[in-house]
């Protein structure tokens, strides 16, 4: 048994140097390729975090009861029969709960905006996922960009709610694109040397995103022109048409050799490497996964199958959580502090060290030991915020340590996932991961709201889940240190 095991690792490693020692584990092929994709995490951190803005905490009050009088309500108060209300959004000029009136038995609109562009995300892993595992990265990644643009713009001007709310879904569908996709490129472009540092240092412009969101919103204090400015950034992504190029991972997976050399080639000659035989020995590699594999004919219902359905189900669950706490919590936060501004560059800039300390943890203890330590820390972080004393200091510093850990865990599910699943259906698997995480981000601004009604709710939910995903975790197999499996088989041979 023990000789089968060192011989199945052998093979894979001798597999996965196939590929690496025609480009290299990292060079200056690879580091272009993930200095130039990975910029579209700015956007990623950006629409996702915008909410914090667009739906801040507000003072209002009854204006109008439609009596002449010049009475007005108390604060913070709704009445049956009232007309109008005012409000006092300072430090803000206009939020879209002052726009259309999202207060009192309209309060759920504004969490329902938010859950519509994950709802977008959701669908946009799913179908990105499937698209760029069936007809590539490059074209599907394109495609992508060239929504977020558009979307970015148009979300900036609608005159009703429900305009809206349905362009910040559209928006979310083409960020999920750009999400899925970029990672996988990243993950199949490195050698399994360089893939925890290369996996977390990815994470960081979403980070960055996050930092400069409050910086946005400072400037630009009106709904609009925050999402307008915003959106000018994304324009640099036109660059993509120019200098992207396809994943040779994935063309030699579905036969397409001969592109795959010439990239292959070109990335073997910028890191310093000799060109012979290339062709031939991708030849080998895509020969061996099509004859092991049927990739073209591989479907999401395959993530669902005996090889897959343990590792699917409990990382769609730990996705779900990770989601669930990451982005509920951090709204949490900010509706609990004097200075939002303050508050979230702080908390977003604790994140950049988590996923610093995310690279030693990957490589020294290991993708599982982390998760569930992480996992754990976290949520009891969270549970205590629930019993000390209700002061700003404790709680930002708890919030912090909190947001940190899910943060690490968050950079360390997407190499984690990357590595349990096999080339034919790694973006398909991460598309449902995806699904998952945004599942439980739509659940978690109604979470997040419950502060207002019940202070003590939210942190004993957003305690509780990451425990449970901890134990989920647990289920699944270490992949520190192993090949990138490339077919169906790689899975029962590693078994």
């Amino acid at each position: 048994m023990v000789q089968r095991i060192l011989s199945v690792q052998s093979t894979q490693i001798k597999k996965e140097d196939a590929l690496a020692n025609l480009i290299g584990q990292f060079g200056k092929w690879q580091l272009i390729v993930i200095a130039t994709v990975s910029l579209v995490k700015l956007s990623s951190g950006w629409v996702q975090m915008a909410i914090i803005f667009l739906t801040p905490n507000l003072v209002f009050w009854c204006a109008d009861f439609g009596d002449n009088s010049t009475e007005v309500g108390s604060n913070m108060t709704c009445y049956a029969n009232c007309v109008k209300y005012a409000y006092d959004s300072a430090p803000f000029e206009n939020t879209i709960i002052t726009e259309w009136g999202l207060v009192c038995e309209r309060t759920w609109m504004a969490s329902f905006a938010q859950m519509v562009l994950q709802l977008g995300v959701l669908i946009g892993s799913v179908m990105f996922g499937f698209l760029s595992d069936r007809y590539g990265r490059k074209n599907t990644f394109l495609v992508s960009i060239t929504a977020v643009i558009v979307t970015g713009f148009a979300v900036s001007f609608p005159t009703d709610y429900i305009t809206f709310t349905v362009l910040r879904f559209f928006l979310g569908v083409a960020t999920a694109g750009t999400m899925v996709i970029s990672f996988v490129m990243v993950m199949e472009t490195v050698g399994t040397k360089y893939r925890e540092l290369c996996g977390c240092l990815f994470q960081i412009p979403f980070m960055i995103g996050h930092i400069t969101t409050p910086i946005f919103a400072y400037y630009y204090r009106s709904w609009n022109t925050y999402s307008l400015a915003m959106a000018v950034p994304p324009l640099i992504y036109l660059g993509y048409f120019f200098v992207l190029s396809e994943s040779p991972r994935w063309l030699v997976s579905v036969g397409k050799v001969e592109q795959a050399t010439k990239i292959v080639t070109r990335a073997a000659t910028m890191n310093g490497l000799p060109t012979a035989k290339i062709e031939e020995t991708l030849k080998k590699m895509s020969e061996d996964i099509q004859d092991r594999s049927t990739a073209a004919k591989l479907n999401y219902s395959d993530l669902f199958k005996v090889d897959l359905l343990l590792k699917t189900v409990a990382s769609c669950i730990i996705w779900m959580i990770s989601g669930f706490t990451y982005f509920g919590f951090n709204q949490y936060v900010s509706q609990t502090s004097s200075d939002p501004f303050l508050i979230v560059a702080i908390v977003g800039s604790l994140q950049i060290p988590a996923i610093l300390i995310s690279v030693w943890l990957l490589k020294h203890i290991g993708r599982k030991a982390a998760v569930v330590t992480f996992l754990a820390l976290g949520g009891l972080c969270v549970l205590t915020l629930g019993v000390v004393a209700d002061t700003f200091w404790i709680t930002l510093t708890l919030g912090c340590i909190g947001v940190s850990c899910v943060s690490i865990v968050c950079t360390c599910i997407y190499i984690y996932t990357s590595e349990l699943f096999p080339t034919v259906v790694r973006n398909m698997g991460m598309g449902a991961c995806s699904t998952s995480m945004r599942v439980g981000s739509m659940i978690a601004p109604f979470v997040a709201d419950l502060s207002k009604t019940v202070p003590w709710m939210p942190t004993v939910i957003f305690g509780l889940a990451p425990l449970a995903g901890a134990l989920v975790c647990l289920l699944l197999p270490e992949t520190k240190g192993t090949a990138l499996p490339d077919s169906m088989k790689d899975l029962k041979d590693s078994a």
